[in-house]
């Protein structure tokens, strides 16, 4: 069974520190995610001497907290009794609130009740907008959400009382770090509703209840399965709020947490037992586990508390984690940013269909960087995950040819280097022309001397990379005279703020590490490609809610560039009075030839260009291709045809497309 690693380890309580009363099902929500099913129609509700056995024995106990807990434990008319009697003991109490039950005339008194009595308030909001919440929650729950936040801060909640609220993600991944996140929903919620509170929960949902169901009716139980135990981190075992945290349900029995209450899983050895029969000097229980104890294990741990592991991880483990452990194939991804089928041109789709189905099913690219004109060249593709791209060019640069691939998941290196020697026979060749190398993209120079490669691509990998000019400057050092970097990648249309630039989902996703497009172009000349060129761009549709509540109004583009590095190439499109003519001679374009977006070459055609082109033209690997008339002896100033097409008109030069 899945929890079997569990259940060979002895992991014992080692005290009780908090007691979570568990009051009843009754709810006036009936979320998807629920664990313990709660409804209007709930039924187990904790009678008056079932709450006063168990409040005598905590009075006993006196642990350091108690938490009150359901469904809506405001709906059980014990609740008032309970804190009156745990404050008078000074015993720190929590109600944990789903906040819309504080909106029903029947509980809004307890809002100052709460105030009086110095009760923690945990409350539930999925997101700080309304979409993403009505969508877990119900339609209007998060307007009458925000109508309760802003009475509990009128109250002191937030400002003097303590004020929580927990983050659950909508759909099947984990959730985003709990700092980034916390920063999210505070600027939102008070720039938008002039709302504050203390701190924000992340919880990983717990593949039981009504999203256990959820998950196996649309098909994802098992991919959830699989994504959890992948991120299992053994460092959270240490912090698992089971080990100091007590569940008593209805009936006063016990549990080692909430889940297991949801699953009937009562503490072993104490089956039978209710909470005031059992001798808290000689407790120390072994803990049950299941399946469902990855969620709580997963990446940086999940509680009730939040996270279990409060640490911020660099976009390398952000990287790594995403694509090595949480993706299990391109169907797991949110956005339509690293899928692009329509860009693949047929030469390259039917070297494709010789590529093994694995490292297919496993690579993420955004765009076709495979330019044409490659027989016999060395070449680099860098971040080349499970090395789709570089059996595609080994075909292309030939026998004589060679490919190199780098990438630092560990995962998808291990898919590439499986079918070398396979590829090598199919492409019928007698000996290989493909190295993949373990590493990160930011030492490269470790690997490649100054000027040993013909070539250089990527595949929606940029973006991924923190040091973007420091590795830049690499790629323009390790490219001989006449060289290329040839790449797809993500660009917005605006400066992306701080936080979303850790926002694992969005990094993962290869959103959050997103250039600013003026900035990237700023950034290429700096490093020496003086002349960034467009040769394809696409929006990119965001079809998942979670992800498009986190970026707003930003557009993203999946943009292909070539950048050139050739002596002589200026910051600027000037006239000299060149002209190209197309000689045919390249098999895959016979009768035309496209250089990027705004040069389009019709064979034997004569056409004028500016200097910079007449230099790319003549001093790479497609010299052999173009006749060029002119010299640089005389300038006749700004060339007027433009040579950089992006944004201008997005309906005649942008490809929307979706997969996702």
């Amino acid at each position: 069974m899945i929890a079997s690693f569990f259940e060979r380890k002895d992991i014992r309580k080692t005290r009780v520190e908090t007691v979570q009363i568990n009051l009843g099902n009754r709810c006036n929500q009936s979320c998807f995610h629920c664990h313990v099913n709660a409804s209007y129609e709930g039924d187990s509700i904790m009678d008056r001497e079932t709450a006063e056995k168990v409040l005598w024995k905590i009075l006993d106990v006196k642990p350091l907290l108690v938490e009150l807990t359901g469904g809506a434990p405001e709906m059980n008319p014990n609740l008032p009794m309970l804190i009156e009697s745990l404050s008078k003991q000074k015993i720190k109490t929590t109600v944990r609130t789903n906040l819309t039950v504080l909106d029903l005339e029947d509980y809004s008194h307890l809002i100052n009740f709460f105030a009086r009595h110095a009760v923690k308030l945990i409350a539930s909001l999925p997101w700080p907008s309304g979409e993403v919440t009505d969508s877990q929650r119900g339609t209007g729950v998060f307007e009458k959400s925000i109508r309760v936040l802003r009475k509990l801060n009128d109250a002191g909640y937030g400002n003097g009382l303590e004020l929580n609220l927990v983050h659950n993600p909508a759909e099947t991944h984990l959730p985003s770090t709990q700092q980034q996140l916390e920063f999210r929903y505070k600027k939102e919620l008070k720039d938008s509703y002039g709302i504050v509170f203390n701190r924000l929960i992340t919880m990983i949902n717990s593949p039981i209840g009504r999203f256990k169901k959820w998950l196996i009716n649309t098909n994802n139980y098992e991919n959830y399965m699989k994504m959890l135990v992948n991120n299992f981190n053994s460092e959270t075992l240490n912090y698992i709020m089971c080990r100091r945290l007590l569940t008593v349900d209805y009936m006063g029995y016990i549990y080692d947490c909430d889940f297991n209450l949801a699953l009937g899983i009562r503490t072993k050895g104490y089956e039978d037992v209710r909470l005031w029969e059992v001798d808290f000097k000689d407790f120390n229980p072994q803990i049950r586990f299941g399946e469902h104890c990855y969620a709580c294990t997963a990446a940086n741990g999940s509680s009730c508390a939040g996270s279990l592991i409060k640490t911020d991880i660099s976009t390398h483990e952000i990287v790594k984690r995403y694509y090595g452990k949480e993706l299990q194939g391109t169907k797991d991804l949110k956005t339509a940013a690293c899928c692009s089928p329509l860009e693949i041109p047929d030469y390259v789709k039917e070297i494709l269909f010789l590529i093994p189905e694995e490292v297919m099913e496993k690579y993420y690219g955004c765009g076709s960087p495979v330019p044409l004109v490659l027989k016999g060249l060395k070449v680099l593709d860098i971040g080349c995950g499970t090395g789709r791209d570089c059996y595609v060019l080994s075909k292309l640069v030939g026998e004589d040819g060679f490919v190199y691939g780098i990438d630092m998941t560990e995962e998808q290196i291990r898919v590439a280097e499986k079918y070398r020697d396979e590829m090598k026979e199919k492409f019928g060749y007698s000996k290989g022309n493909v190295r993949f190398i373990h590493d990160y993209i930011e030492n490269l120079k470790k690997h490649f001397r100054e000027d040993a490669l013909d070539l250089v691509v990527s595949n929606c990998v940029f973006n991924l990379i923190d040091d973007k000019e420091g590795v830049l400057k690499q790629i323009y050092s390790i490219l001989k005279e006449g060289g290329e970097f040839y790449f797809s990648d993500i660009y917005a249309d605006r400066r992306l703020p701080d936080w979303m630039k850790k926002e694992p989902v969005l990094v993962g996703e290869c959103l959050g590490g997103a250039l600013y497009w003026r900035d990237f172009e700023r950034m290429a000349k700096r490093v020496g490609f003086y002349d960034p060129r467009i040769v394809s761009k696409r929006v990119v549709e965001i079809n998942n809610d979670d992800i498009k509540a986190l970026v707003g109004n930003i557009k993203f583009y999946s943009i292909t560039y070539r950048l050139w590095k050739v002596h002589g190439i200026e910051d600027a499109c000037e006239d000299y009075g060149h002209i190209a003519i197309y000689k045919g001679g390249i098999k895959e374009s016979p009768f035309s030839f496209t250089l990027d977006a705004a040069h389009h070459f019709e064979k034997d055609k004569p056409e004028r260009i500016c200097g910079n082109t007449a230099l790319i033209l003549s001093r790479t690997r497609l010299k052999d291709h173009f006749s060029i008339i002119g010299d640089f002896n005389s300038h006749f100033g700004d060339f007027k045809k433009n040579d950089n097409i992006f944004l201008n008109n997005e309906s005649s030069n942008t490809e929307k497309f979706s997969c996702c």
